[in-house]
């Protein structure tokens, strides 16, 4: 059985510690702490400091990131979210024209998506790609200029289920043009906003 996606740093230890063959005591010899260091750590009771993870990891002979789930801020984390999508989407790297791409395994045509969401989602590969559809459509606005950074911003973070917004914050930036994303419909807000408040809420863009 394999490593969980969603598995814990102390499932990640005790993983990778077994992978290797060792007991809890024998990590806890190489790694210079006490056993009872490394079943607490695995019992997710106690979380190792920076250097104890970094050691820990050395001793096992695996990647940093791999065992502390590493953010994708980091080269190492960002590979490991690529490792990650390869395996719940089936999204991999391949050379195309001597340049590197992304290609699904299962890939769908574009034009043989159809709006059946329940059949969509029996597959995270095929969701996926369906949801990608808008935030192409997305990221093609945007690098029209048709899409400000800020709306660009605020469309990401609003993407799928609370497309609604961004659609209420076009309208009242004037832009009143009929517009939906491939992929996905308007989907109400849990709590709509009202427009003074709308006008007054910072844009998602780090400012």
């Amino acid at each position: 059985m394999g490593l969980p996606i969603d598995a814990t740093l102390g499932e990640r230890i005790r993983f990778y510690r077994q992978q290797a063959g060792l007991t809890q005591k024998e990590l806890a010899s190489l790694c210079e702490v006490s056993e009872s260091a490394i079943r607490n750590y695995e019992l997710g009771n106690r979380v190792p400091d920076f250097l104890t993870l970094h050691t820990i990891a050395g001793k096992l002979r695996v990647n940093y990131a791999a065992i502390s789930g590493e953010k994708i801020t980091e080269m190492e984390g960002a590979l490991q979210a690529l490792y990650k999508l390869e395996e719940i989407y089936g999204l991999y790297p391949t050379e195309v024209d001597g340049h590197i791409h992304f290609a699904f395994r299962d890939s769908i045509a574009v034009g043989d998506f159809k709006p059946d969401i329940d059949a969509i989602t029996r597959s995270p590969g095929a969701l996926l790609q369906y949801r990608i559809l808008g935030f192409m459509k997305a990221c093609a606005q945007h690098s029209a200029g048709e899409m400000t950074d800020e709306e660009y911003a605020l469309w990401k973070s609003k993407f799928p289920a609370f497309l609604s917004d961004f659609y209420e914050f076009r309208k009242q930036a004037g832009r009143t043009e009929e517009e939906t994303f491939d992929g996905d419909a308007p989907v109400p807000s849990e709590k709509p906003q009202s427009p003074e408040r709308s006008r007054e809420r910072k844009i998602n863009s780090g400012r």
